[in-house]
């Protein structure tokens, strides 16, 4: 009788799973993909498409025709919750779905509970970003929350696509701390010009407390006005481990293994945003780190079924990084080394789509 291994969601390390698979088959193993759309679309390009550099087929995986492909059936469908103890997984509509293994690979989530029923929307899950963005970059005055990495490159984005159409009016920023915090100092201030240059209006320091239909207000009790909001702020985890046995970290992540597999669950396993390595708590939550982590979880999830010994994930101690900055220009950081102009973009543009032709 065969095994079941259920995979849910369709983030950078499933696809990957999805493709060795075909590669270097497990026997006697039938893989079901759960995802709540057909298509996964790729967080490193959506800059790219915000600006109007890429096209919305350029920036997506259609996942059932991926499926097919590689032999693995697909369900559409929006997982809910697990229930560890009896193998099942639950799924809207009331579908359930047992399993010998289970992997998950959702990513996360980023609207914070208290705003969920105001007008803030977020890119996340990543199936609604091409409307909402659609949506966002036309109007007058933007709000986009959150001085990360993902803020930052989506501020500049959608201002260059405002600049380039004629379209009146400035992209605000609002973070809670300097932009860019957790790189070092200089590269802060270079994001810093580098939005100031493209035309967006900047507000450091200052965390969002109320939302508004048409305004914001903020720590400091300033009042910004507003025609929509893009949270980006920090990743918070999917609801789908709440209420188990499974032992999360105070953002609601799973915490995994080296070995990615779950504490006190040798048969669940984890990759990505939705997962907290124990070992390595405060790695950043960024595709670079599940991109990394698809081979090793694929050798794994074959070894655990045959019986061998699993290999450990080893997070790097720097991770590359490229922003885009606008103009087909990018912003490199590695470590202490940055690089910022065309030839950074270039590399970007590059990995991005040698990305995509893997599992187009």
């Amino acid at each position: 009788m065969k095994k079941r291994l259920l995979l849910v969601g369709a983030g950078h390390a499933h696809l990957e799973v999805i493709r060795q698979y075909d590669d270097d088959p497990i026997e006697n193993l039938e893989i079901c993909l759960i995802s709540p759309s057909e298509y996964q679309y790729y967080s490193g390009m959506f800059s790219g498409y915000t600006e109007g550099l890429y096209t919305e087929e350029q920036i997506r995986v259609n996942l059932r025709e991926l499926t097919k492909k590689y032999g693995v059936n697909f369900v559409r469908k929006q997982a809910t919750h697990i229930i560890p103890e009896r193998k099942k997984l639950f799924c809207e509509g009331g579908a359930v779905y047992p399993f010998d293994v289970i992997s998950f690979d959702i990513g996360s989530r980023s609207l914070p509970p208290d705003f969920t029923t105001s007008i803030a929307r977020s890119v996340k899950p990543n199936y609604q970003f091409i409307d909402r963005i659609n949506e966002l970059r036309e109007t007058t005055t933007p709000i986009v929350v959150g001085g990360g990495a993902a803020g930052c490159e989506l501020a500049i984005s959608i201002q260059m696509y405002k600049n380039k159409n004629n379209i009146d009016g400035h992209v605000k920023l609002v973070s809670s701390s300097e932009v860019l915090s957790a790189f070092p100092r200089r590269s802060s201030r270079k994001v810093k010009s580098l939005l100031e240059e493209t035309g967006v209006q900047l507000w450091e320091k200052e965390e969002v407390i109320h939302i508004h239909d048409d305004y914001i207000i903020t720590s400091a009790n300033n009042r910004v006005r507003h025609t929509g909001v893009l949270w980006l702020g920090g990743p918070i985890g999917d609801p789908v481990f709440e209420a188990t046995s499974i032992k999360l970290d105070d953002k609601g992540f799973a915490y995994v293994r080296p070995t990615l597999q779950f504490e006190d669950y040798n048969f669940i396993f984890g990759a990505g945003d939705c997962v907290t390595l124990r070992s390595n708590p405060h790695i950043d939550k960024s595709g670079v780190h599940a991109v990394k982590q698809g081979p090793i979880l694929y050798n794994n999830l074959k070894a655990y079924f045959e019986g061998e010994a699993l290999q450990k994930y080893e997070p790097q101690k720097n991770v590359l990084y490229i922003l885009s900055v606008g103009d087909k220009k990018g912003f490199l950081l590695y470590g202490s080394f940055s690089l910022y102009g065309r030839q950074a973009w270039k590399l970007k543009h590059k990995i991005d789509t040698d990305f995509m032709e893997k599992y187009k």
